[in-house]
């Protein structure tokens, strides 16, 4: 009779601490996992923060704008595979769909940041036990969160952060001014102005290539301002080179709607010419010191 008391007692004990044992492993991996969710998540927001004028700038630069002035962000947004088989092999041979836009940017910025996408995917997936369900605005509905969801989350993020600097860089008083018509370096010197600089303008002719000349303190920057369609290629950075020689100015800034081509970073790149465009108006000091 005491042997079939001890072996309950035995089975009973040995159950406690398989439960136990199992209870102490589910809240290790809810705590790791919930550890992982916001290791991505601020990953992720923090490295859109830092890019975020260079990500506004590529999305200027790659939106196409018919004859009716209807915009297309296709090459921006992209059409990546979302298999991770297919992603790597797309990565290893090169594929195009990671050379421009949100992929490229997730490829050579996020997925370095991450080390490598196994982990990537581990920290998504984790994120999405977190957070199960997403509020789908093309269905309309709240549904399950997938795992090939991540590149439609990504390019949320990235638009949230664009739209919202457009949205808080654009007062509303000047963007009605400068829809009416107001000259493009007019509204850059209106937000250098509002910003503490001193902004004169250069004459319209033998301006040498500079449209206005920005002082604060020390400081003297020769600005060009370019309201074009198309990227700006190289001509732009020759003339605001000279320029700044010629007003002897003490930094050089090309400010541009559109983006730049590849080779107007390389020329500006080693004749220290600053790209930027007019959303990082109000950070130029930032940007030059």
């Amino acid at each position: 009779m005491n042997n079939i008391f001890i072996l309950i007692i035995l089975i009973i004990f040995f159950i406690f601490v398989i439960i136990r044992d199992y209870q102490i492993k589910k809240r290790r991996f809810k705590l790791n996992n919930a550890l992982n969710s916001n290791f991505f998540i601020q990953t992720i927001n923090n490295l859109i923060e830092e890019n975020k004028y260079n990500l506004l700038e590529e999305r200027i630069r790659l939106r196409e704008i018919d004859a009716y002035g209807n915009e297309d962000y296709k090459k921006w947004i992209g059409n990546p595979p979302l298999d991770e088989k297919a992603i790597e092999k797309n990565i290893l041979n090169g594929s195009k769909r990671f050379k421009e836009g949100i992929p490229y940017f997730w490829e050579k910025v996020i997925l370095k940041k991450f080390g490598s996408m196994e982990l990537f995917f581990q920290k998504w997936r984790s994120y999405c036990d977190e957070n199960p369900t997403i509020d789908d605005e093309i269905i309309g509905s709240i549904r399950n969160l997938e795992n090939e969801d991540w590149f439609v989350f990504i390019a949320s993020q990235i638009e949230k952060s664009c739209l919202n600097l457009i949205e808080n860089d654009y007062p509303k008083v000047i963007n009605e001014s400068y829809k009416k018509g107001i000259k493009f370096e007019n509204y850059c010197m209106q937000i250098l102005k509002q910003h503490g600089w001193e902004v004169k303008e250069t004459p319209n002719t033998g301006d040498q290539g500079v449209d206005l000349i920005a002082s604060i303190n020390d400081l003297r920057i020769c600005i060009q301002c370019k309201d074009h369609e198309k990227a700006i290629g190289n001509k732009a950075v020759q003339e605001i080179s000279a320029g700044k020689l010629f007003w002897k100015g003490t930094h050089a800034i090309i400010v541009s709607k559109s983006g730049f081509t590849k080779s107007a970073h390389q020329l500006a790149k080693s004749n220290k010419v600053k790209l930027i465009n007019e959303y990082q108006l109000k950070d130029l000091e930032k940007f030059i010191v």
